[in-house]
C-alpha cells in the first residue's frame, strides 16, 4: 500500500496539539502514523496517510497544515531519523543514536505531547516560546 506524507514544522506545542486533534477527528481512518519531533526552536510533524484518501481530502489537509505551520525540508540528520523509524527501529534507539527528541511516534496521542511539555516547563522553571 502507498502512503501520502506531509512534513511540516509548527512554532509551538499548541499548534502541534491542534494539528494532532484535527488528524484524530477528521482523518483517523486514513492515518497510518504520525511522528512528532521537538527541535530547539520548533516542532516537526510527519504524517503518513493512506493513498486511499480522496484528492480533495488530501488538499484540505494540506491547506490546514499550511495554515498552521510551514512545509519543511528536513536536515540530513532528520531525514536519517525518519528513515530509521520507518525501518522499524525503536524511537528510543533512534533518539540515543541521533540525539534528537522524538515526542510521539505511531498513532497520535495528545497526552504524550502534553506530558512532554509539562515536564520541560517544570524542569526549566519557565515556559519557553516553543512550549506555549
Amino acid at each position: 500500500m502507498n502512503y501520502t506524507e506531509f512534513l511540516y514544522s509548527f512554532p509551538n506545542a499548541s499548534s502541534t496539539l491542534r494539528v494532532i486533534r484535527h488528524l484524530r477527528n477528521n482523518y483517523q481512518s486514513a492515518l497510518k502514523s504520525v511522528t512528532v519531533i521537538n527541535l530547539v526552536d520548533r516542532w516537526l510533524l510527519k504524517a503518513n496517510l493512506k493513498d486511499s484518501m480522496s484528492y480533495s481530502s488530501a488538499k484540505n489537509l494540506q491547506a490546514f497544515f499550511s495554515e498552521m505551520g510551514i512545509f519543511t525540508q528536513p536536515s540530513p540528520k532528520i531525514i536519517r531519523v525518519l528513515a530509521r523509524l520507518e525501518a522499524g527501529e525503536s524511537p528510543t534507539a533512534v533518539m540515543n543514536r541521533y540525539q534528537v527528541v522524538i515526542v510521539a511516534y505511531g498513532k497520535p496521542e495528545l497526552e504524550e505531547i502534553e506530558i512532554f511539555r509539562d515536564q520541560i516547563i517544570e524542569r526549566l522553571g519557565y515556559c519557553p516560546q516553543n512550549m506555549v
